[in-house]
């Protein structure tokens, strides 16, 4: 729910601090670079690190990031980098995602596991932008900024960072595997 908080926001607040609307523009394609090399690391990262291990440390950086640069960067360049940084990391979750479910449910189900995660991602879209949006009228829109907003969005992305540390605990014990194991 929180995926879509800064591709909807940064660019503006880029722009409010920049002036140029240009700058919105920058802002996302700089991002959807960030994605391209993040898909394209994404097997490297998930093979070094095993997919539940790197999706978790992507979720735990991906907050990290957004406490770290929407609430204390002030700055078109920090949300030029963090639009790359967030752009790298958030895609993983896109790029792995069916590699654990065929892991953990067997390939003769991956279409269903896969619809499943995918009926659920879409639930959260739908729950997630309107709800951003009566945070900013509710309390962002007379400050002009994004607080509440990104709040949200460090919420969200804690909650699926506790929900994969809890996956990674259920597979652990399920098949008794080390603590510091790579899957």
């Amino acid at each position: 729910m929180g995926y879509f908080e800064p591709l909807l926001y940064v660019p503006t607040l880029a722009v409010i601090y920049s002036g140029a609307k240009s700058t919105a523009a920058n802002i996302v394609l700089v991002f959807n670079a960030g994605t391209t090399v993040g898909r394209i690391l994404s097997g490297v990262m998930s093979k070094v690190a095993g997919p539940v291990n790197a999706n978790l440390a992507s979720n735990f950086l991906c907050c990290l990031l957004l406490c770290i640069f929407m609430f204390a960067v002030n700055t078109v360049a920090g949300y030029y980098v963090f639009s790359a940084l967030f752009g790298l990391l958030s895609t993983l979750y896109l790029a792995v995602n069916t590699h654990i479910l065929a892991r953990e449910f067997g390939a003769q189900v991956v279409a269903s596991s896969v619809g499943l995660s995918m009926a659920c991602c879409g639930l959260g879209v739908l729950i997630g932008n309107p709800v951003q949006g009566a945070l900013y009228e509710t309390y962002d829109r007379t400050r002009a900024q994004f607080n509440a907003v990104s709040a949200w969005a460090v919420a969200c992305f804690a909650a699926a960072t506790a929900c994969y540390a809890a996956l990674r605990w259920i597979i652990v014990r399920k098949h008794g595997l080390p603590q510091l194991s790579r899957m």
